[in-house]
């Protein structure tokens, strides 16, 4: 089925009419032969037809099942001791075939590898069921580099997403158009790899997803750690550093967040209004406060921030 996304907030900032996701689609430059690839991937990942269905699941689930059980099987080479807290949150979710609504995932981003990493450590069934598995955005321009890398990572369920397009580009309807199937998506809100403890400021993209969602989507807040030590930035090369005597993994997944009531309000207030700046602007308060929420409800997950706050309750 072709879904369309919610069109609860179809203008930009300014109050313009902005573009459809199909008309972003067409935009898509088509000269080159890199070119004409990325525009069929994205054209295939915004549509989902029924008929591309048949071909794109098994597929799919080779890449999407094939690297993340490698990676699974690779964490325990690269790690003296694997913590893994509270996952069955998001896996009695993502089992749960009368769910109803869609899942949303938001973590930290310690390296370029945090995600096939993380999800090598889901069970078997649904690391191979592209139905049940994530969708997520990635950088196009670290991912997206030829017709072959195209096809491998459109297929493992990346999005390629193009920094500083602000949310209303392409990859966050896609997006939304994968939440309005009820399916999952997984997100890094702070945009770009960061090693440091203090976390980044959430982006707004995952606010709109929740917002424009036909159905309010679960999140799962996730905090991961260890992999600053595997691929620390500024090294001289890209080669992972395997220690499995010194390396530790954490992954520690939070209760679900319902942000139904304030979405409900949110469109309520935004119903009353008038004017293209008062809707501008309680619209971008309340990307903010979800934003906000999510960076909170992260930084919590912090083993550290965990044991401050119980010393602080003592």
């Amino acid at each position: 089925m072709d879904t369309k996304s919610n069109n609860t907030n179809n203008t930009d900032d300014d109050g313009a009419l902005r573009p459809s996701a199909d008309e972003l689609a067409s935009l898509l430059p088509q000269s080159s032969r890199q070119e004409r690839s990325f525009a069929y991937w994205v054209d295939k990942q915004l549509h989902m037809r029924d008929s591309d269905r048949k071909w794109w699941r098994p597929l799919s689930a080779a890449v999407v099942g094939g690297t993340t059980t490698l990676m699974g099987a690779l964490v325990k080479l690269t790690f003296r001791k694997v913590v893994v807290e509270d996952l069955h949150k998001l896996t009695d979710l993502l089992d749960d075939d009368a769910r109803g609504r869609p899942v949303v995932t938001v973590a930290n981003h310690q390296s370029t590898m945090d995600d096939p990493v993380m999800w090598g450590l889901l069970p078997m069934r649904i690391k191979w069921n592209p139905d049940r598995m994530r969708w997520t955005l990635g950088a196009r321009e670290l991912l997206y580099m030829n017709p072959l890398t195209n096809a491998f990572f459109a297929l493992g369920q990346t999005v390629p997403t193009v920094r500083g397009d602000g949310i209303y580009q392409l990859a966050v309807e896609i997006a939304l158009r994968r939440l309005n199937e009820n399916k999952w998506v997984h997100v890094f809100p702070e945009g770009r790899v960061n090693q440091d403890p203090e976390l980044l400021r959430f982006k707004w993209g995952v606010s709109r997803m929740i917002m424009d969602s036909d159905r309010t989507p679960i999140v799962i807040p996730m905090y991961f750690s260890g992999m600053s030590s595997v691929l620390p930035l500024g090294q001289p090369s890209p080669i992972p550093r395997l220690n499995p005597f010194k390396n530790n993994l954490y992954v520690k997944a939070g209760d679900p967040i319902d942000f139904s009531l304030q979405v409900e309000q949110w469109r309520t207030a935004r119903a009353k209004l008038v004017s293209a700046d008062e809707i501008a602007r309680l619209d971008e308060q309340v990307r903010v406060s979800i934003a906000e929420q999510l960076r909170a409800s992260v930084a919590r997950l912090n083993p550290a921030a965990e044991q401050k706050s119980c010393q602080t309750g003592a």
